[in-house]
Order: structure tokens, then C-alpha cells, then sequence
């Protein structure tokens, strides 16, 4: 039965394992989720921008970072360059996804609001994954970094 879990992942179909796969240590991903943000705004209060990007931005962050991470984290080491790049690609994908629902959608400020969360996501957006990757990567366990 062991061979049978250690060559595949699938329940309910057999799905080849083709590369390592890390854990996700929780507690430093919960901190650095929540506390990324937190971080950024501290850093740069006196710029007002991100402390209400924090309030604007926040939730938008918790929907699409949360499962990009996970995914992220699952398949790739956790170098803070990486969790950068995720960021931006993020935040592109989901202001042209609020842009195009915008103009499909009749009677949506959809598309007069994404860009607009897009242009600032841009600059905070890496921001906000830097300070993830800082604080993940300083607070995951050993076991947490070695591919299983």
C-alpha cells in the first residue's frame, strides 16, 4: 500500500508525481499573509498610500494571494524573488479579469474601478510579496524547506 502513496498523489485517479513537492508551514504562512501588509504599511505611513491601500486593498489580497501562495509554495522552494513575480502576475490577471468583467457586465463600474486597483497593485502588490517572502522565510520550519 505504501507504493501505491508514495508514487501517486491522486484520490480519486492516478496522478504521477513529476517534481518535489514542499510543505507549507501554516503559522509563518497565516503570520506572513497577515502581517505582509501590515509590514508594508508601517514601512511607509508617511505616504498615507499604503496604510489605505491596507483598507482598500486588503480584502483583494486575502482572495486572490491566499490560493496563489498555496499553490506557489506547494511546487516552488519560497525565495522572496519568486513570491515577487507571483505578485506581479497576480495583480495583472486580476485587474484585466475585473476589466473585462467590467465590460461584459451592463452597469458595472467594474472596468472604471480595475485599473485604477490594478495601477496602484502594481507598485504594492510586489511590495506586499516581498514582505510575505521576508517574513515566511524567516519563520517556516527546516522541515518546511526541503522538497518531500
Amino acid at each position: 500500500m505504501t507504493e501505491i502513496t508514495a508514487k501517486y498523489d491522486g484520490i480519486f485517479w492516478s496522478v504521477p508525481r513529476t517534481s518535489p513537492r514542499y510543505l507549507i508551514d501554516p503559522v509563518a504562512f497565516f503570520i506572513a499573509l497577515f502581517g505582509a501588509p501590515l509590514l508594508v504599511a508601517l514601512l511607509g505611513f508617511w505616504a498615507l498610500i499604503p496604510v489605505f491601500a491596507l483598507v482598500f486593498g486588503g480584502p483583494i489580497y486575502l482572495l486572490l494571494a491566499t490560493p496563489a501562495l498555496l499553490i506557489h509554495l506547494r511546487f516552488r522552494d519560497g525565495d522572496t524573488g519568486g513570491i515577487i513575480t507571483l505578485a506581479f502576475a497576480v495583480v495583472i490577471v486580476g485587474a484585466a479579469l475585473g476589466y473585462v468583467y467590467g465590460l461584459l457586465v451592463p452597469d458595472s463600474d467594474a472596468a472604471i474601478i480595475a485599473p485604477f486597483y490594478g495601477g496602484f497593485g502594481l507598485v504594492l502588490g510586489p511590495l506586499w510579496g516581498w514582505a510575505f517572502g521576508w517574513i515566511y522565510n524567516r519563520l517556516r520550519s527546516d522541515f518546511s524547506r526541503v522538497p518531500h
